[in-house]
């Protein structure tokens, strides 16, 4: 048989584009031809007779994802052309690229650190063991704690700091730590625990962890007593009065034996 180029009308071989004449990639089937000479077989699916012209599976009318090499029919050598996945694409799948999509998302905005993904992220502060509180609210002392610091800060002619949860973290993983360790059978945290938080502190940070065992029984004490007591025990108070520090971070444990520990962070 012979094809005619759709454009100019140059008579081809064969069905093989582009055109000798015009360069152009679509040829028509010359009608009349000799229909018994012989021709490029075609790929045919099994399932449903659908001839194509190239075995590109999925089959466009049924799509069965094998074809078979045949001889044409011309008789129903119909509506051949280019096929692709997107033509039998069903719901399942369309469904399976959505969540794949998401899965994608997801994975980017955990590591950008927009979202804490299960599994990643800073350890959890442990249960350290607790003694007896003597009904003081630790929350409250903690407040307290960095309202003092601020007083504190102010005589020393600096700014007042706030409380950042990033650094309330490191804070409280390590104060409970160290009494996990002191009371139980941990360890202290290592550096490679602590670099697992990142609370974007700069030089000028002071991590100030200590404990106070005072001679006067907890019950004796309310909120802001024990907090004025604890920021009056620190060592080297210049260290937590620089001027570019604006961040803080606190923990206030009591431990079994009513010794208080306290680690605070400030950035």
């Amino acid at each position: 048989m012979e094809w005619r180029c759709a454009r100019c009308g140059a008579i081809q071989d064969e069905d093989d584009p582009p055109c000798d004449e015009c360069g152009f990639h679509g040829f028509e089937r010359v009608p009349g031809g000799d229909e018994s000479s012989p021709s490029d077989p075609v790929w045919v699916c099994p399932e449903c007779g659908r001839q194509h012209q190239k075995n590109s599976p999925p089959c466009k009318r049924c799509g069965h994802v094998h074809l078979e090499q045949r001889e044409p029919d011309y008789e129903a050598f119909d509506d051949i052309g280019g096929t692709t996945y997107r033509d039998v694409l069903e719901p399942r799948y369309v469904a399976g690229f959505v969540f794949a999509g998401l899965l994608g998302a997801v994975l980017v905005l955990g590591v950008a650190g927009v979202i804490t993904l299960p599994g990643t992220g800073p350890p959890e502060p442990p249960e350290a063991p607790a003694g007896d509180a003597a009904g003081l609210n630790l929350s409250a002392v903690e407040s307290a704690y960095v309202t003092a610091l601020n007083a504190q800060r102010s005589n020393a002619g600096v700014g007042e700091v706030s409380r950042a949860a990033d650094v309330d973290a490191v804070a409280t993983y390590y104060n409970k730590r160290v009494v996990e360790a002191r009371y139980g059978d941990a360890e202290l945290p290592d550096q490679e625990e602590m670099n697992q938080f990142d609370a974007r502190c700069g030089e000028a940070a002071a991590f100030v962890p200590y404990s106070v065992d005072s001679d006067r029984p907890l019950a004796e004490y309310d909120e802001r007593g024990l907090a004025n007591e604890l920021v009056g025990a620190l060592a080297n108070p210049e260290r937590v009065t620089v001027e570019s520090q604006s961040r803080v971070g606190v923990d206030v444990h009591v431990a079994p034996d009513q010794r208080v520990f306290v680690t605070a962070l400030v950035c």
